[in-house]
């Protein structure tokens, strides 16, 4: 029997879009025990996502590996130790973030099966759940049941940023209006990239067709490579259709996806904080299974032409044909939806 103001630590270390995928089990632990303490150990990226959470008490940010250095692996254990935690969600289901929850003397640590978690996690769990969704976010949901909570909300509720808006606004005039596109251009691994010209092909229609001007997102050194290449497409097409957005916070680009007209974008962070924040998208899968990450319904649109079934090792190695397999013309098609939804962000 749960006390009124369980102890509970959530496992999710890494990375950005997989972190925002795990909030609605903060939201759903905080909604049905509103004297929780509950708290969430991650990566220095993952951490700057949870930094403005007022639903979480305690966040523990930990090195990038962080578990083969003995001091740090010491400083984690204090640090847990001290409050106590009773209960450990692992959504992440690794060896690191398993033995993160195993550090804090837990009693109870609730996990995925086997094949959903991978290397010591399913050994460390004592609670151990098969996951019957589709969508990530869902199947993360799922390891509240042993709680008593069953079938919760989806929800994420990512506070506004008043100063990382005001900040943009500045910097980028038209994110001012409201009335704009982002297009991210990158992604973690080459093999979820689109062709940078179609990207540039779908500014220049969206400026012609509907007067809406594009800000092309960026991540690393390679990323804003791809974005002059699609603002040069660009460019030739409808000069003053685009504009490359310059390096932001995370709390800016949060901001600017939260005003954006629509996303486009592949299977990287930006796509989760489109959906987190309600924004139109368009999702553009190769290498991943588009019904994992992405929820392909109502506003949030997917594309995915072409799935070839590899290893996560070999997915991040392999090239970009199943992303060229998705050709502009499909995108457009999709936009066209959104944007006679009249949903009041793409209106």
């Amino acid at each position: 029997m749960l006390s009124p103001a369980p102890r509970i630590l959530i496992t999710r270390l890494s990375a950005l879009g997989d972190t925002v995928l795990t909030l609605p089990v903060l939201c759903a632990l905080r909604k049905a025990f509103p004297a929780a303490q509950i708290g969430w150990v991650a990566e220095p990226a993952a951490s700057k996502v949870l930094a403005d959470r007022t639903d979480l008490n305690f966040l523990f940010t930990v090195e990038k590996g962080w578990l083969t250095k003995p001091v740090e692996i010491n400083r984690l254990r204090r640090a847990l130790a001290r409050h106590k935690f009773e209960i450990v969600i692992d959504p992440q289901g690794l060896t690191k973030s398993a033995v993160a929850g195993w550090l804090s003397g837990r009693k109870h640590q609730i996990g995925f099966t086997r094949g959903q978690s991978r290397e010591l996690a399913p050994n460390l769990a004592g609670v151990r759940i098969a996951p019957s969704a589709k969508y990530i976010a869902e199947r993360y949901l799922e390891l509240l049941a042993p709680l008593g909570i069953e079938k919760p909300a989806l929800e994420f509720q990512m506070p506004y940023d008043q100063v990382a808006h005001q900040s943009m606004v500045r910097r980028v005039p038209a994110v001012a209006s409201g009335r704009y596109a982002v297009l991210n251009v990158g992604a973690g691994w080459f093999s979820k990239t689109w062709v940078p010209a179609r990207f540039g092909e779908v500014a220049a229609d969206l400026f012609m067709r509907y007067e809406i001007p594009s800000l092309l997102l960026w991540g690393s050194d390679a990323e804003y490579q791809y974005a002059e290449e699609a603002a040069e497409t660009a460019r030739s097409i409808a000069p003053q259709c685009v504009t490359i957005l310059p390096k932001m916070s995370i709390a800016e680009m949060k901001e600017t996806i939260r005003h954006a007209s629509l996303l486009i974008s592949g299977d990287t962070g930006p796509l989760h904080f489109g959906v987190a924040l309600d924004t139109p998208t368009i999702s553009l899968f190769g290498v991943t299974k588009a019904e994992y990450y992405s929820p392909c319904r109502g506003i949030h649109r997917t594309i995915q032409n072409m799935y070839d079934p590899l290893s996560c090792r070999k997915r991040r190695r392999a090239g970009n044909d199943a992303m060229k397999g998705i050709p502009t013309v499909d995108v457009l098609s999709q936009v066209d939806i959104l944007l006679n939804m009249r949903h009041p962000k793409a209106a």
